[in-house]
């Protein structure tokens, strides 16, 4: 049995905005794996492919070249989306059904049973924090109400797989921190989580591994702490009380220093330069190094220098 929940293998995908104009290449032979029971990071700049990726996945789109598999499945069959939540990033409900009707007619749209309705209505309106607002009309709710009711409505019918495109749209703060939680939650009761951002933070906070797509490719795949470990750029020892003696004394060895006597200061190794050096410079001097950490170069470098 495979371990993935979706296989991308060489997919091309061309689109033609007007008869008369010559078509764009979205997805460039293009190829990744998503691991089941896992949160997966999709990010990428903007016209990278990643929204045509996902509505290849669902079906929605057809690819020209290459083959895609849901959970072992071929996209065009109805069969492939048992199982699966998929929340937009544009969300669309009827404005006239109220917030638990809109839940209601998603569930049974489902196949969800009328025995179990309301108890999984309330379940998900909690989750999401909308459970005061339920007999509100859905026109009324704010955009970052009507994302909330989207993650509820994905959360319906407990499914193995969520593909999230763009969740944190138009959320506030609160609303951000909400999402988080609960893919966070997701993560740990095992479910296979999918979602593209471009709030790189987080991406770095809740995945475990990321898809990097540039200009219709894959450009990486795999756990974020390799990627980030590519990024290393050095050491910074935080001590306390160096005198300008001492200063002197690392700027002369070729390392920086930040941060001013008597406080606390920052001293930066860089990776081509020996920290056991630096180590043994300070421990002469009688200076004890309070923390030591390294510093990596950011999720968002890496994404957007494939521009």
């Amino acid at each position: 049995m495979s371990t993935h929940s979706i296989e991308f293998s060489n997919v091309t995908k061309r689109f033609r905005r007007h008869f008369w104009t010559a078509s764009k290449l979205a997805i460039d032979n293009c190829s990744f794996t998503i691991d089941k029971n896992a949160v997966t990071g999709f990010v990428g700049p903007n016209g990278a492919g990643k929204t045509t990726s996902i509505k290849m996945i669902l079906g929605l789109v057809r690819p020209e070249r290459g083959f895609i598999r849901i959970n072992g499945l071929d996209p065009r069959a109805t069969s492939s989306r048992t199982g699966v939540s998929f929340l937009s990033e544009r969300p669309y409900f009827y404005d006239h059904l109220t917030v638990a009707e809109t839940l209601r007619f998603a569930l049974r749209l489902q196949g969800g049973r009328s025995s179990s309705e309301t108890t999984a209505i309330s379940k998900a309106l909690d989750e999401v924090e909308l459970g005061s607002v339920s007999s509100m009309m859905v026109k009324d709710l704010s955009k970052g109400m009507q994302q909330r009711l989207s993650m509820a409505q994905a959360l319906l019918c407990d499914p193995a797989l969520f593909i999230l495109d763009e969740p944190m749209t138009g959320l506030d703060p609160l609303g951000r921190r909400l999402f988080r939680t609960i893919i966070s939650t997701l993560g740990r009761q095992g479910k296979t989580v999918f979602f593209s951002s471009h709030i790189l933070d987080d991406v770095e906070s809740l995945c475990t591994k990321v898809v990097v797509l540039s200009k219709g490719r894959c450009a990486y795949q795999g756990a974020i702490s390799t990627l980030l470990s590519q990024g290393f750029l050095g050491t910074e020892l935080t001590v306390s009380g160096l005198g300008n003696e001492t200063r002197a004394g690392l700027a002369a060895l070729g390392f920086s220093v930040t941060g001013t006597e008597p406080g606390e200061s920052v001293i930066f190794v860089k990776k081509n330069q020996d920290l056991r050096k630096c180590q043994a410079f300070l421990y002469e001097h009688g200076i004890a190094c309070e923390s030591i950490a390294k510093r990596n170069a950011s999720l968002e470098d890496f994404v957007y220098k494939q521009q």
